[in-house]
């Protein structure tokens, strides 16, 4: 690599190899590469034909691309792999880190990737230990890449390189190329400062150093490559400005710097430079200082966004909806406050809040003070349980995790924790049961003042309602996401009192409920029939299990649900004898739902139902609209309920169906049951909290239609037909 600063005058060594590899790279473009691939020709070279012992040198592999093809840099940008190489090297040698020339950008639809065209070599520099024996020694080899067109093909192979042990000789061929590599890699850091900070509308980098000396006269092209993929967002435009000695980039904040910069990022700076009245690409590699700037540079223009791209307009309120574009603070608070109440009327929700209404039945003749306590207390759990799922929801995104809304129920752990809570609670309703405060401490709270009952119900409340995104609920969290914490947590307390408001209302109007008949034997019945509803929660929950674990899961679940209700009926019984069997039960149960936590993921085959619909991957999609079809994408996940009563409603009703058939749109789901980097990705480029997601490309290009959370048959089919009828516009 290049020295710090150093302008690296060309030698007439250096001449003659860059001459030859142009000559080798020419040779190879004009290679022949079969209709049917591969696509890419590899070889291994070394810039050494025999090594001395202690002697440094390099290894490469080198790459011959077809014409329209192209691999990948260490950061592909939007989509693709990085070239790897394994070497297997004799005992006592060591291998550095791949020397990566300065890549290109190379758009895909609305993805932009970053790598190398025609021919790459990738230098990785060896150490041959000082007491190496002299003799030929071989060195095997293994490498893997992809190589992408308007469709991607992985390619691999194997190769075997023969060195000599004794008197250092060089390998001219191979030199030539590894020196033209370095050549072409970025020089070290230090010929330029750089500055990374949150702006108002963009993400700013500003640089400073000689080497931009002559400004818009003396530089061009100039543009900026992270080493970190999640920095900024790939696909948006960067505008420069550049003065005297320094520049401004105005780019669009990535996942790790939607809410500050708060840590040191590296790339490379790639620019034309006026020399001696020629051009010539120079690179430089940077490490931008955290929430600093460099220069006091304007923007050249309009900065771009902070939110993701903006949506075709067709797609009316739902593309708001989903990406919270446009909202105020007031204008999110409300949306949150009415999607908090209509989360009451989802599905998943359903059974807690049962717990809760047979708490209002049962305390209707406490004193009037008294249940406004617990409805308050109650909205104090919701809202509290609101704010700390919001908090590390905020804080695993800005450390550059996979959040998404609903997260922690991609933990089989929880999956399971929850099913066996759900379990017990209903044995308790059932009155299999007593604890001295009861399960109820987890639910109505009847044995005691209720108090604690009624915080930890909302607490539960919030936890199992995470499946769920209720209309007006996924504009509020897409806009939160684009604020500061302390504005996201406002709105998170927003959703939460609408959840709670329901019962606060009650609680301070208990005659509202004056239309139940007295207290009595009914109040029993009610209690054991909302039993069921717990069931039936922790059914659901196992069958998520299954998405997430396989077969395993469900047996370590089964044997947990089995032991727990064997410590529940062992907890009815009388002496130490019936103490120590519940004990006992209880560490079965225990050891149960630890075994199911540590299952390993699997991937789900696709139901016989589900045969029509492809696994998604960007690439399949750009595939599919390279074709000409529109595509309709399902970002779902098996502990998200909604997804699932879209699944089971709207996206099978017959006219739905027939209608994406008639129009050959390509249909893609995007299963976020266990964790996955590029499902979070997407989600996030798309303003989405989680899921469900539901994107409509156009046949003809351009940006997707977002459906809102809740379909019905006639949102999808009209998506349909703005996406058919768009090529006629």
């Amino acid at each position: 690599m290049r020295g710090p600063g150093s302008e690296r005058p060309v030698t007439l060594i250096r001449s003659i190899a860059a001459f030859l590899a142009l000559i080798f790279a020419g040779a190879a473009s004009a290679q022949e590469f079969s209709p049917d691939g591969p696509w890419v020709h590899p070889r291994l070279v070394s810039d050494r034909q025999a090594v001395a012992p202690g002697e440094t040198f390099h290894i490469a592999l080198h790459q011959d691309i077809a014409p329209g093809w192209h691999t990948y840099w260490l950061n592909p940008g939007d989509s693709g792999e990085p070239t790897r190489l394994d070497l297997t090297l004799p005992e006592g040698w060591t291998a550095g880190e791949m020397t990566w020339p300065a890549p290109g950008a190379y758009s895909l639809g609305p993805l932009t990737n970053y790598g190398y065209s025609d021919a790459v070599t990738l230098p990785v520099q060896v150490t041959v230990p000082e007491d190496a024996a002299p003799g030929p020694v071989e060195i095997p080899a293994y490498g893997s890449w992809l190589v992408c067109e308007d469709i991607c093909v992985p390619e691999d192979g194997e190769f075997l390189l023969t060195l000599e042990v004794g008197e250092s000789r060089r390998d001219a061929d191979g030199a030539a190329l590894i020196s033209a590599a370095f050549e072409a890699a970025p020089e070290a850091p230090g010929a330029l400062q750089a500055g990374l900070e949150r702006g108002p509308d963009s993400l700013v980098l500003t640089l400073a150093g000689d080497v931009l000396a002559g400004g818009s006269d003396g530089v061009r092209a100039l543009s900026f490559f992270p080493f970190n993929g999640s920095i900024i967002d790939h696909a948006a435009e960067q505008r420069v400005a550049l003065g005297e000695g320094e520049a401004r980039l105005d780019l669009r904040p990535g996942r790790l710097t939607r809410q500050s910069v708060n840590e040191a990022y590296g790339g490379v700076i790639r620019f034309d430079m006026r020399q001696d009245g020629a051009w010539r690409t120079r690179a430089i590699e940077i490490e931008a200082a955290p929430g600093e700037s460099v220069n006091d540079l304007a923007p050249a223009a309009a900065a771009p966004a902070a939110s993701s791209p903006p949506r075709d307009s067709a797609s009316g309120g739902a593309a708001g909806q989903a990406n919270g574009a446009g909202f105020s603070f007031w204008q999110a608070a409300v949306f949150a406050l009415v999607g908090g109440l209509i989360l009451n009327l989802m599905p998943c929700v359903f059974p807690v809040l049962s717990m809760k209404a047979l708490t209002l039945v049962e305390k209707r003749g406490i004193e009037r003070s008294e249940g406004r306590l617990l409805g308050l207390i109650f909205a104090a759990g919701v809202i509290v349980t609101f704010l700390a799922l919001g908090a590390v929801f905020l804080a695993v995104r800005a450390a550059g995790g996979d959040a998404a809304w609903g997260m922690q129920l991609q933990s089989p752990g929880v999956v399971a924790g929850l099913a066996l809570l759900m379990f017990l609670i209903g044995l308790n309703f059932l009155g299999a049961f007593e604890i001295g405060t009861s399960l109820q401490s987890v639910g109505s709270g009847v044995r005691d003042s209720g108090r604690r009952g009624a915080f930890l119900t909302g607490v539960l409340a919030v936890f199992v309602a995470a499946p769920c995104i209720a209309p007006f609920m996924a504009g509020a969290l897409a806009y939160a996401l684009t604020q500061p914490p302390h504005v996201a947590l406002a709105v998170f307390g927003f959703l939460g009192a609408g959840l709670a408001l329901p019962f606060v209302i009650v609680a301070f109007y208990p005659g509202l409920l004056s239309f139940l008949p007295r207290p009595g034997a009914w109040m029993v019945r009610l209690r054991q029939v909302l039993a069921f509803p717990m069931f039936g929660a922790g059914i659901w929950l196992v069958w998520v299990l299954a998405a997430q674990t396989g077969p395993n899961g469900v047996l370590w679940a089964l044997i947990m649900l089995l032991a727990a209700g064997f410590a529940a009926w062992a907890f009815t019984l009388r002496g130490a004898l019936a103490r120590v069997t519940a004990l006992a039960g209880a560490v079965l149960t225990a050891g149960a739902l630890y075994f199911t936590a540590v299952q390993p993921a699997v991937t789900a085959a696709p139901a016989a139902s589900d045969a029509v619909w492809a696994d998604w991957s960007p690439e399949a999609v750009e595939e599919a609209r390279a074709e000409g079809r529109a595509v309709f994408v399902d970002f779902t996940a098996a502990w998200c309920v909604t997804c699932q009563v879209n699944k089971l409603g709207a996206l099978s009703e017959r006219a739905v169906v027939s209608r994406f058939n008639e129009e050959n749109v390509a249909l893609f789901r995007a299963d976020f049951t266990n964790r996955d980097r590029r499902i979070a990705d997407t989600l996030a480029q798309h303003g989405a909290a989680g899921v469900p997601l539901y994107l409509m490309y156009p046949d003809n290009g351009g940006e997707p239609d977002v459906l809102p959370p809740l379909l019905t048959g006639s949102i999808v089919i009209r998506a349909v037909e703005r996406a058919i009828s768009r090529q006629t516009d």
